[in-house]
């Protein structure tokens, strides 16, 4: 990457310590600017702490997809299920609910899962790049990844989703129940078919990542303020500055990466998007002893297995209940039952939970790009479940607006203004 000349420098404020903003912080400090990293906690402290590590190329699949209306009772009815809405959280939830649901209309599907690929398709790589620059190449493992199910008949229901991985471009191979257990011994022979995917893999260490990536970048130049940003000053269509518990600090251009917390600031200046907290939860156990080498998505249970430097990690599932109610973590001792049938003989003797707000806009595209009333504002939120696998590529983009370049990925299915 080449260094902008002196006049071309621009002081840019990162907002949001996220593994998002970090990767957007990295990119633009090697191209040579002066980045300031915004957050009220350390990086990776907040939702990406808690991510399942999956860092996949293939990862096209949006989650409205058709059916899903009469689906909607089961969610308020059943606590326990893979998707939950609080009854109480119902009535806000209510428009997101409506726009997520017309997104689940097969052309929007479709459209949305083209957007999706071409964005993830960079993952691998682009991740490998900024951890090798990091220092932290042992943290991105890529010996593939498997999609597993519990009975033949829920693959076949997976039409669709089999569909769009088919149409991805990258490889996916039908593996039988034998191949499932020798490629892991672990899994035995309880599931009935899977696919093998070679070209994807997953971080050994999430919140390490972060910090590695941070560390790295703040050595190279950028700017950690742990501060709050309480406003952004907008004149004649340009941002002038951003105010924080601290003062004020003039700025070139804002970089909004700060999940769901972009929601309320983009509002203050005038841009509503329909951002919905998806709450999951996962468990780890450091007593786990398992040979697994991969991480293991369990389609129809809704469950992914991560084998991470701190333990086995099992997580998933969405909880619709906002921002402010408290966490039900019976949603992740839930997966302790569920690892123990899954692994028979898993010690699960010791076990942390965790709870974080995913930000999930309806038709599960982020929001990247360059807005056109303020042009100095670069949108980098709402990659919901695909936060890690979508952050590295986002930063790329990020530095290719904020240089001025033609965009590696077409931005249009991404911009903020598809809402309104």
């Amino acid at each position: 990457m080449s260094s902008p000349s002196p006049s071309q420098r621009q002081t840019i404020a990162v907002i949001g310590a996220g593994i998002v903003g970090i990767c957007c912080a990295a990119y633009l400090i090697r191209e040579g600017h002066h980045v300031i990293l915004y957050d009220r906690r350390g990086p990776g402290e907040m939702t990406s702490f808690g991510n399942l590590g999956g860092i996949q190329s293939l990862a096209a699949t949006p989650l409205s997809l058709p059916g899903m209306l009469k689906d909607v009772p089961g969610w308020i009815l059943d606590q326990d299920g893979p998707l939950v809405i609080r009854p109480g959280h119902l009535p806000k939830a209510a428009r997101w609910l409506w726009k997520f649901w017309r997104e689940s209309r097969l052309e929007r599907v479709w459209h949305n899962a083209r957007a999706l690929n071409a964005l993830n398709s960079h993952s691998v790589a682009s991740h490998l790049e900024l951890a090798e620059w990091a220092q932290a190449s042992d943290l991105i493992q890529v010996p593939g990844q498997l999609y597993v199910w519990t009975s033949r008949r829920n693959y076949e229901s997976a039409k669709l989703a089999r569909e769009i991985w088919n149409a991805s471009g990258h490889e996916n191979i039908e593996i039988n129940a034998g191949e499932i257990g020798e490629l892991e011994p672990a899994l035995g022979t309880r599931f009935e078919v899977g696919l093998n995917i070679p070209g994807n893999g997953y971080c050994r260490n999430p919140y390490r990542l972060c910090v590695a990536l941070a560390e790295k970048a703040i050595a190279e130049g950028v700017e950690f303020r742990r501060e709050e940003i309480n406003g952004i000053t907008v004149h004649e269509g340009q941002i002038q500055s951003v105010q924080t518990d601290r003062g004020v600090q003039p700025v070139d251009g804002v970089v909004m990466a700060a999940g769901m917390w972009s929601k309320p600031l983009l509002a203050s200046i005038g841009y509503h998007v329909p951002l919905e907290s998806h709450r999951g939860y996962h468990v780890t156990i450091p007593s786990a002893k398992t040979s697994l080498t991969r991480m293991v998505m369990v389609i129809d249970r809704k469950v992914a297995i991560t084998p991470m430097e701190t333990g086995l990690r099992i997580g998933g599932t969405i909880e619709l209940a906002g921002m402010d109610a408290l966490p039900d973590y019976r949603r992740a001792r839930s997966f302790l039952k569920i690892g123990a049938e899954l692994l028979p003989g898993l010690d699960t003797s010791e076990a942390t939970e965790w709870m974080g707000h995913r930000p999930q806009l309806p038709d599960t595209l982020p929001v990247i790009g360059k807005a056109d009333r303020i042009p100095n504002l670069f949108m980098a939120f709402g990659h919901g479940q695909m936060g890690l696998l979508g952050s590295a590529p986002t930063g790329r983009l990020i530095a290719d607006l904020v240089g001025g370049r033609q965009p590696f990925v077409d931005l249009a299915p991404f911009r903020i203004e598809r809402f309104s």
